[in-house]
């Protein structure tokens, strides 16, 4: 039952660019679409935590790596810019990047005080690739 909620999710944040992998995680295009989220510094640290959290398979490596890659460097770039951990910022992602995020992400266990970062985040996500389709 949850594998069936968490396929509907993706099917329905990311139908129409691109195919799930027989892995769940999507090596990235040659020519990436770039999506662009908009997320407080805070939920961006939150998120390389909490996926550092999770369990990975031998052939995910690259996947999870590139991915934890473009939120480290999204934090550099914040922290370099003076921006505090409640300062919202606006980065660029390629939306397999964002869809192997989310699927790692639904692979994670959190706490239900964490339930509200959670959403907060993958609704970021969400959001950026409803922006990018709508371009």
């Amino acid at each position: 039952m949850k594998n069936l909620t968490i396929a509907a999710i993706v099917a329905v944040l990311f139908i129409g660019s691109f195919e799930l992998s027989a892995q769940g995680l999507t090596p990235a295009a040659q020519t990436p679409t770039v999506i662009k989220p908009k997320m407080k510094v805070i939920d961006i640290k939150a998120s390389v935590q909490f996926l550092g959290g999770i369990e990975i398979r031998g052939t995910e490596v690259e996947a999870y790596l590139d991915t934890r890659k473009v939120l480290q460097d999204a934090i550099e770039s914040a922290t370099k810019g003076g921006k505090k951990d409640d300062d919202a910022i606006t980065f660029d992602m390629k939306i397999e990047q964002a869809q192997n995020m989310f699927t790692l992400m639904q692979r994670g266990s959190l706490k239900g005080a964490e339930a509200d970062k959670f959403n907060e985040i993958t609704q970021a996500l969400k959001d950026a690739v409803k922006a990018a389709q709508g371009k």
